[in-house]
């Protein structure tokens, strides 16, 4: 309790020479009195110290000293008085008759109220209310308890640079200390002492709430999204309760399509120091961002008459991706791996594949007499007119094309056209087939556009392919002129390795032991490049073994630039296939995971990123744009439409009841980034609690579409508002002692205010009184001489 410390001044007048002469005269007749019982000298020594001391203090009072204090000048300092107006104040405590905002409302309105008509006597007093922002008002009858959160520290730290330079005393701030912008601890407050005032208790509440609820998800085939949910519960005891998840914003189904949102299940809640558990998978249908509501109650409909129920559901957002990724595949001849890679991926509504597929290869340019110069491939069939391909030239088929002239002209030749795929397969084709052009541009997909690259064994292909010393060898994540020293002996057995069990995507079981079930069952391979110079940087993932224990890499795997490049020797998995009762959807669920590991986090020409504000409230949306050849957007037009999904927190008004005004579309535009070439930005703060979509529309300069990207966010601050019902004693403590200042009890606030002025303040007066007139010092000197006397007649001392 830091408080001004009093001074003792002597003025400066003759009275001084006074004191002096007389204790000239009378310390030697005191010592002339006791001069009998000198030969008990410890004795005497005693008494003549006390006697000594009495005549010290009455010529010490001889000199009129002044007793110096000082106080608060009255009406000089101001004191800022700060009261939360948070929804987490309209919880009642337990035997209450009025909420702990309206308790606190009428302490501060009540005319009843002597500490505070005192404190405006001796200060200036400064009323705020504060939840989200920090606001002054004349009175505190405009006190609500609306606020969606308890930006405390925000507060204290405001109201002091609104009131600098004058001369602040303290801030008294009334709040149940439950803030949301300190949960990282507590930063400078500044030197002003702060004196918290706590609000409620936190015996005898009943609640239930969802304590944690984490959100795991990914990008690969069958990898269901899983929601764990942790419950809590204060004064309830044990319960049997309810946790469902609910979709708010799913697209429509459609027909044979079912409803995969998970079915509510049962938990039990042992009792308040225990939380219970529960855990959902399930796959979502359709893309982009999706919002569920996870919720808890009693089971059976019980009510337990909980002190709030805005601390009862959550609204989580799941990104499912893009609508599509488009995988462009590359093959020197028909076989196998493309008919069963297209089957698998066909099963992934996200995934897309073009086949570029060569039936047969160029004849010599030589002109017979007579013959067709059409390809006798094409003879008696709609494809012999003028657009066929003639006989010295490759026979090419374009499988699943978008439209009719996609890839009409074989490979791209320009890396707008490649760059609008996602990745690339590239399975049996030569290094001839393509030009040194468009080697090159399939190395920048990957290191600038940052696409996936995979490149299969067999005829054709890697050093069989002799891509050794072509533009696309350094990306590969083998050195092409390095093969084992040991040819292969016999079939090939798949392993593996220790970063292969590692990598979900390389299996195709969730458990170890039934991955050992699959590898064991696996069959036996014949076709592989026996390459071994592996790149630093580059994961070896899988390899084989041949019947002479000689070990071959079979899928090694590396990032390159911006994007990721995998190598899988083997020339004949289709062989996994045709084994066994489940190698088909084991060998369809390689494929897709491999294929959904090339696209994984592959850039789209326009992405979107929410980025959360410090204040929690706001938000910016960050929109980054590519041009065709996947370069940053110099010149553009950048808008952002923001809507919000209904959820039952939002439009229930979960902290107070009532009900979220209609939310219309907002358009907002985004602005270029300085010093950051393709990024635009604008700035959104919602009004309402709820999730938010926001989708970004680009044009480039002559307004032609780039693209468009989806994202959003959830504002939630019943999550951080309401996480706890306990008044946080504890941080209010921490603050005090930080600042100089101390928690005030509620039963102290007159006590307080009355002692407020004889602490350290900016403006002060002094008060002088008297130091003889003081009964302290009277006593004291009468004490001296009555314990000399005593001390006499104890010791027998004349």
């Amino acid at each position: 309790m830091p408080r001004e410390l009093a001074s003792i001044i002597i003025p400066d007048d003759a009275w001084r020479w006074v004191a002096l002469a007389a204790a000239v005269v009378l310390v030697p007749l005191a010592v002339l009195a006791l001069r009998p019982g000198a030969t008990r000298k410890q004795t005497t020594a005693v008494a003549l110290g006390l006697r000594t001391l009495g005549i010290g203090l009455l010529l010490f009072c001889l000199l009129d000293p002044q007793w110096t204090s000082p106080h608060a000048k009255p009406g000089a300092n101001l004191i800022a008085v700060l009261v939360d107006n948070s929804a987490s104040l309209t919880i009642t405590d337990a035997g209450a008759k009025q909420t702990r905002g309206q308790a606190v409302k009428d302490a501060l309105t009540s005319p009843d109220s002597h500490w505070l008509a005192t404190l405006a006597e001796q200060y200036q007093l400064k009323p705020y209310i504060f939840d989200t922002t920090l606001r002054r008002v004349q009175d505190f009858s405009e006190l609500d308890f609306s606020g969606e959160r308890t930006a405390l520290g925000t507060a204290l730290r405001k109201v002091q640079d609104n009131l600098s330079g004058q001369p602040l005393a303290g801030v008294m701030v009334f709040t149940d200390g439950d803030a949301t912008d300190l949960a990282g601890g507590i930063a400078d407050l500044g030197n002003v002492p702060i004196y918290p005032v706590l609000i409620g208790k936190a015996e005898g509440l009943r609640d239930i709430r969802l304590e944690h609820v984490d959100v795991r998800q990914t990008a690969f085939d069958d990898a269901p999204v899983a929601v764990h949910a942790e419950i809590a519960g204060q004064g309830v005891g044990a319960q049997n309760l309810q946790v469902a998840v609910r979709s708010l914003n799913a697209p429509a189904l459609k027909k044979n399509e079912v409803d995969p949102t998970p079915t509510p299940l049962n938990v039990h809640l042992a009792g308040d120091t225990e939380p219970a558990e529960s855990d959902f998978a399930w796959h979502p249908l359709g893309s982009g961002p999706q919002f569920f509501e996870v919720s808890v109650a009693a089971a059976g409909g019980k009510s337990l008459d909980e002190a709030t129920l805005a601390n009862n559901h959550r609204v989580i957002m799941v990104d499912r991706g893009r609508p599509a990724y488009r995988i462009l595949y590359v093959s020197g001849l028909p076989n196998w791996e493309f008919k069963f890679l297209n089957r698998a991926v066909e099963e992934d509504p996200q995934l897309q594949m073009v086949g570029l597929i060569r039936v047969a290869k160029r004849e010599p340019k030589l002109n017979f007499i007579g013959r067709d110069p059409t390809n006798l491939l094409f003879a008696g069939t709609d494809q012999a007119k003028d657009d066929s391909q003639a006989a010295d030239q490759p026979v090419i088929r374009v499988v699943n094309a978008k439209t009719p002239d996609e890839l009409r002209a074989g490979f791209p030749t320009s890396a707008a056209t490649l760059f609008a795929y996602d990745a690339v397969v590239l399975d049996k084709v030569e290094a001839g087939f393509f030009t040194n052009d468009q080697l090159a541009i399939l190395r920048r997909f990957v290191s600038e556009r940052g696409g996936g690259l995979l490149m299969l064994g067999g005829v054709d292909s890697l050093d069989a392919g002799n891509f050794q010393n072509t533009a696309l060898a350094p990306a590969l994540p083998v050195y092409l002129d390095r093969k084992a020293p040991i040819p292969q002996q016999g079939e090939l057995s798949w392993n593996l390795t220790r970063e292969g069990w590692l990598e979900p995507w390389t299996r195709v079981r969730s458990t170890q032991a039934e991955e050992d079930s699959v590898l064991t069952d696996m069959p036996h391979f014949l076709v592989t490049n026996t390459l071994n110079g592996i790149k630093p940087g580059a994961t070896v993932l899988a390899t084989v073994t041949d019947q002479g224990s000689n070990v071959f890499p079979a899928l090694i795997a590396q990032n390159y630039g911006s994007g990721r490049v995998a190598c899988l020797t083997i020339g004949d998995m289709s062989t996994w296939n045709f084994t066994g009762d489940t190698g088909h959807d084991d060998l369809a669920h390689f494929w897709r995971q491999l294929a959904r590991w090339l696209v994984t986090d592959d850039p789209a020409p326009v992405e979107m990123k929410i980025v959360q504000a410090d204040d929690g409230h706001s938000v910016t949306l960050r929109v980054t744009a590519h041009d065709q050849n996947f370069r940053p957007l110099d010149l553009g037009n950048t808008t952002v439409i923001v809507s919000r999904v209904a959820t039952s927190s939002a439009d229930a008004g979960a902290a107070n009841g009532t009900s979220a005004p209609a939310f219309e579309k907002v358009t907002l535009p985004a602005d270029p980034v300085p010093d950051a070439p393709g990024q635009f930005a604008a700035t959104f703060t919602p009004r309402d609690a709820g999730a938010y979509l926001a989708e970004a529309h680009v044009l480039d300069r002559d307004g032609k579409v780039i693209g468009t990207a989806q994202s959003g966010w959830v504002n939630d601050p019943a999550t951080e508002e309401f996480q706890s019902l306990a008044p946080n004693l504890a941080l209010m403590q921490d603050i005090a002692r930080r600042t100089g200042g101390e928690v005030i009890p509620w039963d102290k606030l007159d006590e307080f205010v009355k002692s407020l002025p004889n602490r350290k303040a900016p403006v002060t007066d002094e008060e002088s009184h008297p130091l003889w007139q003081q009964g302290p010092v009277f006593l004291a000197v009468l004490m001296c001489f009555l314990a000399e006397w005593g001390w006499r007649r104890w010791k027998g001392l004349p």
